[in-house]
């Protein structure tokens, strides 16, 4: 991945590859995720692809990229501590300036149209979350993990705050505020998409680097949530502290010991509380990079929740060196099938480029297979959170 900085606060990274017959390129708006201007800055990824002054309606607009062989699409992300617009658009080599010069005229010269319909897409998106009642307990997890902090801030926003927004005062916030960094994947050059940009997405300079995540943390005592809703199957998350520097070598260690301990179908967690005791319907655990956090869940009945919290603390004593060659292999081949979607190693470099770390995807399975040993690894880590939802 190659960075050209064209001005304070705009960026453009390259990622030269033949592998793809497709360009994919990602304009990113990175703003400070906070709860006064979540919902605001979710709501002006809603109203963008709704209509410019070039394409009126979000029918000429998809008019237009059917012209152009291109699918663009326009969301928001949470990536640590900070919130992201994110403008992504695949496309035919041939027509990627056509791309471009439409991507500039959505960003720059927005129309407002349908304003409710993109309150009621973001309500949507908002409310949806309550029907996938496993991503919901984890959300949830983290809301009360991070109460103080503002990765406890909701990426999609706030149904109550929707109405409230003025969508242009929120769409000026953004322009002027994010840091902009504009990403590529295929074979198109560093010079080629500095021109695209210069002649299309004419941003100002702006003094405006994005906060390192804070990761630091020893709660004083274990919270412990429950709430009840009608599911047919509890929820268990549990949110811990690593307190491991995510931009240090010891990460890759940190991702070696998560595979043995539940990051895959061979690991402890899975072996002993799903296999051997039958006391859940699924179990695992990720790791959360910016905030060094590690997040179990888990599908059980509400009354094997002990059992369960119990076998988790065990499993940190119980994983060892001596499967260590099979986990780094697993993880290396999860790196290498990555680096067959474009749209995974653009994920994978955003990651890289909030943290601001150089290695690229080939150089962080190098990390992996340097991995010797993973004693210790876990000796800081922290449970912060307990959260159960039961039926």
């Amino acid at each position: 991945m190659k960075k050209t900085d064209l001005k304070e606060g705009i960026s453009i990274y390259t990622e030269e590859t033949d592998k793809f017959d497709i360009e994919t390129f990602c304009i990113l708006l990175r703003l400070p995720l906070t709860r006064e201007t979540a919902t605001s800055n979710a709501l002006v990824s809603k109203i963008l692809l709704k209509g410019c002054n070039k394409y009126i309606t979000e029918r000429e607009i998809a008019v237009r990229l059917e012209e152009i062989h291109t699918v663009m699409d326009c969301s928001i992300m949470k990536k640590g501590e900070e919130q992201i617009i994110q403008l992504y658009f695949r496309t035919e080599k041939e027509f990627s300036e056509e791309a471009f010069e439409l991507a500039g005229n959505i960003l720059f010269e927005p129309i407002f149209n349908n304003i409710e319909e993109a309150k009621r897409d973001l309500l949507s998106d908002i409310e949806g979350l309550v029907n996938n009642k496993r991503r919901y307990a984890v959300e949830r997890c983290i809301e009360n993990m991070c109460s103080n902090e503002d990765f406890g801030v909701s990426g999609d926003g706030y149904a109550e705050d929707i109405d409230s927004v003025d969508i242009k005062e929120a769409y000026e916030y953004v322009m002027d505020n994010s840091n902009v960094a504009v990403m590529s994947v295929g074979s198109t050059k560093s010079h080629d998409l500095e021109e695209y940009v210069r002649r299309y997405l004419p941003f100002a300079e702006r003094d405006n680097r994005p906060a390192d995540n804070s990761y630091l943390s020893s709660p004083v005592k274990v919270k412990e949530i429950e709430e009840k809703m009608d599911v047919s199957q509890g929820k268990l998350a549990m949110g811990l502290r690593l307190n491991i520097d995510p931009k240090s070598s010891e990460w890759y260690r940190a991702m070696v010991a998560n595979e043995l301990f539940g990051g895959s179908a061979n690991s402890e967690l899975f072996m002993e509380a799903r296999e051997k005791e039958s006391l859940c319907y699924y179990i695992s655990s990720k790791l959360l990079r910016f905030k060094s956090i590690m997040i179990i869940e888990a599908g059980i009945e509400g009354k094997n929740k002990e059992k369960v919290e119990e076998i988790v603390e065990n499993a940190f004593d119980n994983i060892s060196d001596e499967d260590i060659e099979t986990a780094k292999t697993s993880i290396v081949n999860s790196f290498n099938a990555a680096g067959d979607k474009a749209e995974r190693i653009m994920d994978y470099n955003l990651g890289q480029i909030i943290l601001d770390i150089p290695y690229d995807m080939a150089e962080g399975a190098e990390e992996i297979k340097k991995v010797r040993s993973i004693e210790g690894v876990f000796n800081s880590c922290v449970l912060d959170t307990v959260y159960m939802l039961r039926s």
